[in-house]
């Protein structure tokens, strides 16, 4: 008794810590119209103390199992004290609503951009807040839907996107509990995700549409692995369907295909590319591709422009471009060093690509021959390629690494693996944790600029300890956990 009562002295310690972070936020908001300019130090401090709160839980939960529906209950009301702030980490939030104000009036948000005197007739005060606003629409269509039908139901206002990401992340949640107890991980995981202030705060507070994708990429997996689903008289095309629509919100989902490849039949595979194509033409042909269409504009123009223009808080990009810059390549007729580095990465990325695809292939033939479930394997691998863009892209920002956490949730132990497995989110805790210093590069809202030693602080530490635990693992521990079967409950 007297354990147990601790534990719930504990639990309630932690969620105190955790709400005294948030909610100083939300007053710091309150008082100051802002969440970074001249107070995005206290905005750092205040995060770090709801970190420490969200990793006492996870510690906690881990010896004396924490009741889900305090879970649950907690996370909710911590995205209630974020609800009442304004986005202001982060103005993306302007665009959707401009986005979706134009497709409420039958306007095509690619056709062009913000500033164009051609869109006037349809100026709302959030267009003066949105933005790069020299690019048509970044986003991809599945994207459009949602803002288009938030513009139609709700008022334009950002607490509209800051209730419907939320909304979208909670079942996003929900259908990351249901793959862990189909796995055999214990459901009180979700904690993982639930209380960790970096999703807190780039959704409650933030309102960032990756909360579509996320939601979306998570039934995918669903459809996938749960066999009442994926066994189902059309559950099979629901899986390449749902992940489809997850590529057509933001395009990292398709690094999860050489995983979900092997899961798939022919016909599966075929849905999933006639889902991007489907999703695409209807664009294309009312506002054209962005290829050709003039700087900005058209479905893929203003992503094209983004991808070759801006660099942002990169673990390894950066780095190595402006190493390949400083080489004197002009003096051999190489003197294209963005071409060359994005060109090197490229052919990395797709070697690592190469091998997750093969390895998937060889665990799912494992496991058929064995006749077992590979589900926990192929979540767990599910990670990798996600892992590969979050090292590798020129631009991270902190709200990037979401499907990231979302992934490595199904890298905690499962039933009767070993304690160790927790070593595998050590590096990631602690780029969950410094990422919110990247905001200090709006410290000063006329001069936008990025500080060398933030990336130092976030990336060296997690390239090092990533590397270390990678070394422990399979040198140290030389008893590996995957051939372990996974346990389907359902």
């Amino acid at each position: 008794m007297d354990g147990r009562f601790r534990s719930t002295q504990a639990t309630v310690a932690v969620t105190v810590v955790c709400l005294v972070g948030f909610g100083a936020l939300a007053v710091l908001d309150v008082a100051n119209g802002t969440l970074r300019a001249g107070v995005v130090t206290q905005t750092m401090i205040w995060y770090g103390v709801a970190f420490v709160g969200f990793l006492g839980a996870v510690w906690i939960n881990e010896r004396t199992p924490i009741p889900l529906t305090w879970i649950w209950g907690a996370a909710i009301v911590f995205r209630l004290v974020l609800l009442t702030t304004s986005p202001t980490l982060s103005d993306d939030v302007f665009r959707y609503i401009w986005e979706g104000n134009l497709l409420s009036q039958g306007v095509s948000p690619y056709q062009a951009p913000i500033n164009a005197a051609e869109l006037d007739a349809y100026d709302i005060p959030a267009r003066a807040l949105a933005n790069n606003p020299t690019f048509a629409s970044p986003y991809l269509p599945v994207t459009h839907g949602v803002f288009a039908l938030t513009a139609l139901l709700l008022p334009k206002s950002p607490l509209s996107f800051q209730v419907v990401m939320t909304l979208l992340e909670l079942a996003a949640a929900w259908g990351i509990m249901v793959l862990l107890r189909l796995v055999g991980i214990p459901d009180r995981r979700i904690i993982v995700w639930l209380w960790n202030p970096l999703v807190v705060i780039e959704i409650a507070h933030a309102a960032h549409l990756d909360a579509i994708m996320i939601a979306l990429t998570v039934a995918a997996l669903l459809a996938t692995f749960h066999p009442r689903v994926a066994n189902g008289r059309r559950g099979g095309l629901a899986s390449p369907v749902l992940l489809g629509l997850a590529t057509l919100t933001r395009p990292i989902p398709v690094l999860l295909t050489p995983v979900l490849f092997w899961t798939w039949n022919w016909t599966q595979r075929i849905t999933y590319a006639a889902t991007l194509v489907i999703g695409v033409a209807p664009f294309v042909a009312w506002s054209g591709s962005g290829f050709g269409d003039g700087p900005g504009r058209g479905v893929f123009g203003s992503g094209q422009e983004y991808t070759e223009t801006f660099r942002f808080n990169s673990a390894i990009y950066q780095g190595f471009e402006q190493w390949v810059g400083s080489q004197g390549l002009d003096d051999r007729g190489l003197n294209e060093p963005r071409l060359l580095t994005m060109l090197s990465i490229f052919g990395v990325a797709i070697t690592l690509m190469s091998w997750v695809w093969f390895s998937a292939w060889q665990r799912t033939e494992s496991a058929r021959g064995h006749g077992r479930s590979n589900a926990l394997e192929l979540l767990r691998l599910c990670a990798v390629p996600v892992g590969i863009y979050t090292l590798l892209t020129p631009v991270f920002h902190p709200w990037y690494a979401l499907l990231f956490v979302a992934l490595l949730v199904f890298h905690t132990p499962a039933d009767g693996e070993p304690g160790r497995r927790w070593l595998a989110l050590v590096p990631w805790a602690w780029l969950s944790a410094t990422l919110i210093i990247s905001y200090i590069t709006y410290e000063d809202p006329n001069v936008f600029f990025e500080r060398a030693w933030v990336r130092r602080v976030e990336w060296w530490p997690t390239l090092v300890t990533g590397l270390l635990v990678f070394v422990s693992q399979r040198v140290l521990f030389r008893k590996p956990d995957r051939g372990r079967p996974s346990v389907l409950r359902y």
